[in-house]
């Protein structure tokens, strides 16, 4: 069997890549060792980057069905019942005022065992094998192995993705260490049922931090319904109990569903790439729980592998694009790393966080006809001019789409003054990007992403 791409991971980065892979008409097999995904809910936010790639999927929509309205900062204060006189802090997210300054999407509260189906539903099914695992790998020859049966195929890739997790069985195949300090955040959560929404009223956060002496306590919502992660310091204490001196209402129903112990790092790989096997998500780089930031590199990084490999598999561009994977994820990675393993990681103000969140793409601008310019992104090239002045016609190996847009939003973007700007899928300025318009298509054409 052969494949441009082989993914090795159905979880958020394995997925997102898979995805991108999709939107460039470029056929991966995605594999996967469990039967089916995760129903823990693990993550609970998705970060205003996140949504933007949401949106571009067309999962926007979707995502927010799942999500709660909530306000983006942790709430602390004694129990649940005492929200009203809590203490609002920020967690690095940007409230909804601000991100309408900055997107044309918000953060979201959902949980990733609602994203992944979402994600999955976008790939064709011949093209997804769960209860598959890889257990060998020279170069891009793949063996799979079915985790049922035990019967075994081999795969020729041209490229593989690392995306199966933080034992990442493809990243040891490649010879490649993790560096960095295990075990710095260890601990157990518990997915609960009760009806803590009634408890809150209208104060709904991101997240509770609870201080009752007999069981100081962390709440995270998992998106509208009433499913709840629960970790406490309360001692022995039945689950249930913990949770209702954690509310501060003693009748409260309580439904205990299942508990989940977790270690977690502040780790990344020596490299992010071995030949033809790129590490994402997880197999590149591991993050306490602080920030809530694991879930959005993942998709992060899906994303970014996705368009980088599809130019690469379609002749867009030379190998040597795969190589800006880690140039541009790295430095992300080594900033939520750190993070991470601050105890106080989790309280950030919005502008401390959100450059790496955004990464360096152009501004969102509304134009005159109500769309976005992140909307106006296309999966080739992308050249934004304003609508009176003349801009270069598509040519050359990488699709170009021509966008004119009002004078006001072509300077906001840096288009303004006559010029043009040339813009990749991520919404980044290509290197070689700007021209007077009308001084001819060479630019596009020698232009490097």
């Amino acid at each position: 069997m052969e494949t441009p791409v082989l993914i090795a991971g159905a979880g958020p980065a394995g997925l997102a890549a898979a995805v991108e892979l999709a939107r460039h008409d470029v056929p991966a097999l995605l594999v996967e060792r469990r039967s089916v995904l995760s129903s823990h809910p693990r993550a609970t936010v998705l970060s205003l980057r996140s949504m933007e790639l949401m949106r571009g999927w067309g999962l926007e929509d979707a995502v927010r069905e799942r999500s709660a309205a909530v306000d983006f900062t942790m709430l602390e204060a004694e129990t649940l019942v005492d929200a009203a006189a809590g203490d609002a802090i920020g967690v690095g997210y940007p409230s909804r005022a601000q991100s309408r300054v900055l997107s044309p999407a918000e953060p979201a509260c959902v949980a990733q065992d609602d994203i992944e189906p979402l994600l999955l539903a976008q790939l064709l099914a011949d093209r997804v094998l769960l209860g598959t695992e890889v257990t060998g790998l020279r170069g891009a020859r793949a063996t799979l192995r079915d985790v049922r049966t035990g019967a075994e195929r081999t795969v020729e890739a041209r490229y593989v993705i690392a995306a199966d997790g933080a034992r990442s069985t493809v990243r040891r195949a490649a010879g490649i260490a993790m560096r960095g300090a295990d075990d710095v955040l260890v601990g157990e959560t518990t997915l609960i049922r009760a009806p803590l929404w009634d408890v809150v009223g209208p104060h709904r956060h991101l997240l509770y931090s609870l201080t009752r002496r007999e069981a100081p306590s962390v709440v995270l919502p998992t998106g509208a319904s009433d499913r709840w992660l629960f970790a406490s310091d309360g001692g022995k204490k039945p689950v249930a109990d913990l949770v209702r001196l954690a509310a501060g209402v003693p009748g409260l129903p309580v439904r205990v569903e299942r508990s989940r112990r977790f270690s977690s790092a502040a780790q990344l790989a020596e490299r992010f790439r071995a030949g033809p096997v790129l590490l994402a998500g997880d197999a590149a780089h591991r993050v306490t729980p602080r920030g809530g930031t694991g879930l959005n590199l993942a998709l992060h990084d899906g994303f970014d592998l996705g368009w980088k490999l599809a130019w690469v598999v379609r002749g867009w561009a030379g190998d040597a694009l795969l190589d800006s994977y880690e140039a541009e994820r790295r430095p992300v990675a080594e900033h939520a790393a750190a993070r991470s393993a601050d105890p106080r990681g989790s309280r950030r103000a919005p502008e401390q966080e959100v450059h790496a969140d955004l990464g360096g793409r152009i501004p969102h601008v509304w134009t005159a006809d109500g769309r976005s310019t992140l909307d106006l992104l296309g999966t080739g090239f992308t050249v934004f001019a304003a609508h009176d002045r003349p801009a270069p016609p598509p040519a050359g190996r990488v699709p170009v789409a021509v966008r004119r847009v009002d004078p006001i939003a072509a300077r906001a973007i840096g288009a303004g003054g006559g010029s043009a700007i040339l813009v990749r899928p991520d919404g980044v300025i290509s290197r070689t990007s700007r021209w007077a318009a009308g001084t001819g298509i060479r630019a596009v054409r020698d232009a490097q992403p």
